[in-house]
């Protein structure tokens, strides 16, 4: 057993494909898979249910790739370590994110980067399942998002401030709207919204439906960047969360805030909390505490 066999079996859990794990792992196919049945054979047990494609782990083969995924992360962690010693800390931090919690995680990336600049970093838009997956699969080293509070206090987390929900709009509509708008005045304005399913989106859906108002949405979207695009081409308005830095610096987007309950969930930085965070994550970690007493 070597660590490139860990790496090939992680790969395969990640991708679910030979072919893309093999490329992720800059190998052939051929090569990959011969090596996970030499795994296979030295272990003594099947790992991989094999079709005419990947069906999936064994109960061995599942229990082999978590015990993978901790030695990887330690393993990580070492080379880390050493590179510490040596007066450095290089790597890529791989944070997942929320698309719309909005964090504007600018002023940490470039304190870590003056401090370390052998550092990059690797942002994923993703759900907050699938970044609490990450996490616990030691595949991100950072997530952000809106999360359960008792999810949080699973993870060493770092709260943001609540700052409720803003209507954005572009500069057609600055005569159209009252100073202070209330839920009822957006039942009949053309809203760009969160897609179906998003927590944001039924954060809101909520919280109209309480007041007797159905959101009639003209866009729907996962992508901050679409709903932004099309705020300002003036196709409609936006809800969001206030204090986000993307909308302010489109020219002509203004925002007006909304009166509406806080969320069940909070807008949170994470990390494990169990000694298998990395060196990378702790490094990332540290910035964004200064950043935020700062502010």
């Amino acid at each position: 057993m070597d660590i490139r066999q860990l790496n090939y079996l992680c790969a395969l859990a990640e991708h679910r494909h030979f072919g893309r794990a093999a490329q992720a792992c800059c190998v052939t196919q051929p090569t990959l898979s011969m090596r996970l049945r030499q795994l296979e054979q030295e272990l003594g047990v099947v790992l991989v249910h094999r079709g005419k494609q990947f069906e999936g782990f064994t109960p061995e083969g599942e229990r082999v790739l978590a015990r993978a995924r901790a030695l990887l992360g330690q393993y990580d962690n070492l080379r880390l370590e050493v590179d510490a010693m040596k007066g450095r800390l290089t790597g890529t931090v791989r944070l997942g994110l929320v698309p719309l919690s909005c964090m504007d995680l600018s002023p940490v990336l470039a304190r870590l980067r003056q401090r370390h600049p052998g550092i990059g970093f690797e942002i994923n838009d993703m759900t907050a399942d699938a970044i609490l997956d990450g996490l616990n699969h030691n595949t991100l080293d950072i997530g952000g998002g809106f999360f359960e509070p008792e999810v949080l206090s699973r993870f060493d987390s770092l709260a943001l401030p609540e700052q409720g929900v803003v209507l954005a709009f572009g500069p057609d509509w600055s005569e159209r709207l009252p100073a202070c708008p209330s839920l009822a005045d957006l039942a009949a304005l053309p809203l760009c919204l969160p897609r179906p399913g998003m927590y944001f989106r039924r954060y809101l859906e909520t919280c109209f439906e309480r007041e007797g108002v159905t959101l009639q949405p003209v866009l729907s979207s996962d992508s901050v960047y679409r709903l932004m695009h099309w705020v300002r081409a003036g196709l409609g308005c936006a809800l969001i969360p206030a204090g986000s830095a993307l909308f302010d610096e489109l020219p002509g987007v203004r925002c007006r805030p909304l009166a509406m309950p806080a969320m069940a969930r909070v807008g949170a930085l994470v990390m494990r909390n169990d000694g298998q965070a990395s060196l990378l994550a702790q490094g990332f970690f540290e910035a964004a505490q200064e950043v935020w007493r700062q502010r």
